[in-house]
């Protein structure tokens, strides 16, 4: 198999794993912050800091390695639209982070967040995860394209 589209698969399988990933633990927050008992918030606090602390430190090298293996695989079978479109998600989900962490912050600061602060946190960690989602599978369609196309075609398999 072609090493740009393996490095491909690579990038897309880790952009899955971190989507699963973080929206368990997403899950489980929003879980224990829903809880009618009215139990601390501070573990669920804590939860969403571990995962946004990731995003803010890492995330960035992981859309730097996109840009690198992803798209120009991309680009090349796609077309630049395709590659304008992620780049421009890639904006988005960074702008979206931000106002996860925003948020996250004033509700750290609380001693115990009210429910429109709650809200508010799970409401943009929600749109975040869910925009993370929706690129993720976009690229994953993309290179799928891209692997049927330089897979060798039978003489008697009929072309999709």
């Amino acid at each position: 198999m072609n090493a740009d589209l393996t490095a491909a698969l690579a990038t897309v399988e880790q952009d899955h794993r971190l989507v699963l990933d973080k929206m368990q633990a997403l899950k489980e927050a929003v879980a224990h912050l829903l809880d009618p008992d009215g139990t601390d918030p501070r573990p669920a606090l804590d939860r969403l800091r571990d995962l946004n602390r990731y995003f803010v430190t890492q995330f960035g090298n992981h859309l730097e390695e996109e840009e690198i293996t992803l798209f120009l695989l991309l680009e090349r079978h796609e077309g630049r639209e395709l590659v304008a479109r992620l780049r421009q998600e890639h904006t988005e989900i960074c702008r979206r982070l931000e106002e996860f962490n925003n948020c996250l912050d004033i509700a750290v600061q609380l001693e115990v967040p009210p429910a429109a602060v709650r809200r508010d946190l799970l409401t943009y960690g929600w749109e975040f995860l869910e925009l993370m989602d929706n690129h993720a599978h976009v690229e994953t369609q993309a290179v799928g394209r891209c692997l049927a196309r330089s897979l060798p075609r039978d003489a008697t398999t009929s072309p999709r």
